[in-house]
């Protein structure tokens, strides 16, 4: 990529954004907008936004997604557009997204920028290589316990617990249950929190019973550690490469050469999850 593809502006007027967009949506540039603006959604719903600083991607293909100073999600979005324009307005600068079918269509309207960032040439070829969703994940322990703890006999996966459902529940080797719950990421103190819940709702059905529970994850925040440890729980570090790469040839998960968006991967395998029920029905 030439340096000369990147243009950055820092507090541009309106009328000069207005000028450099045009351009780059005519010539469909990867756009990154940061800047104080309202947003009115009109297709299969409606929505308004009122005014805040936001940060506004638009690509070369025309997804466009707005985004809030925190949190990961968009607040507003379009996967594609036939149309992205901009237009000078006595109340600011309007982008506008527009698709056809179904029709919807998505208007910002900047009072104020802070930057604009536009960039020509980005090439992204790299193979996705898509590693277990987590219910495949939680199916692969459940039918290799070994390797969250030796000597452990799974008794039922998606056991229903109070409002939930534990991903395991198992015995070990001294006859205790063993409630686990799985996560695919670095687990948080809500991972925590949920473990207890389905402990603590296990012993009020089961009062006899003698149980422990165990996180499983790739990860653990320090919050989080600190947390199980007060309440009496567990965690196992799970490498999800080499369970992947165990999994794919024992054959126990099996991959085709289609392309899947993020999207399609992690619902997927929700989906799946409802026809993984071989670990008997007991508990």
């Amino acid at each position: 990529m030439k340096k000369d593809t990147i243009t950055v502006m820092l507090n541009p007027e309106l009328k000069h954004a207005h000028e450099v967009l045009t351009e780059a949506f005519a010539k469909h540039k990867f756009v990154v907008i940061f800047g104080s603006c309202t947003a009115t959604y009109q297709g299969r719903g409606a929505s308004r936004l009122g005014p805040g600083d936001r940060m506004v991607v638009i690509k070369p293909d025309g997804a466009m997604l707005v985004h809030r100073p925190t949190g990961y999600s968009p607040v507003n979005w379009q996967p594609d557009s036939q149309v992205i324009a901009t237009e000078l307005r006595d109340e600011g600068l309007l982008v506008r997204s527009v698709r056809g079918k179904p029709r919807e269509v998505l208007e910002l309207v900047f009072t104020k920028l802070y930057a604009i960032v536009v960039i020509e040439g980005l090439e992204d070829t790299a193979e996705f290589i898509e590693y277990m969703d987590e219910a495949e994940l939680r199916d692969y322990l459940a039918s290799n316990p070994e390797e969250i703890e030796p000597g452990l006999r799974v008794i039922r996966i998606e056991r229903p617990i109070g409002e939930g459902y534990a991903d395991i529940v198992a015995r070990d080797r001294e006859g205790r249950y063993v409630i686990i719950e799985v996560k695919r990421v670095n687990a948080g103190k809500d991972a925590v929190q949920q473990l207890h819940r389905y402990i603590e709702k296990f012993r009020s059905e089961n009062p006899a019973a003698p149980v422990r529970g165990i996180l499983v994850a790739p990860s653990i925040s320090k919050e989080a550690k600190k947390l199980l440890e007060k309440l009496g729980l567990e965690y196992r570090q799970v490498n999800i490469a080499e369970i992947y790469r165990k999994a794919v040839e024992t054959g126990e998960i099996k991959r085709d050469t289609k392309t899947r968006s993020l999207l399609e991967f992690f619902t997927e395998g929700s989906k799946a999850s409802q026809l993984r029920h071989q670990l008997g029905r007991g508990l």
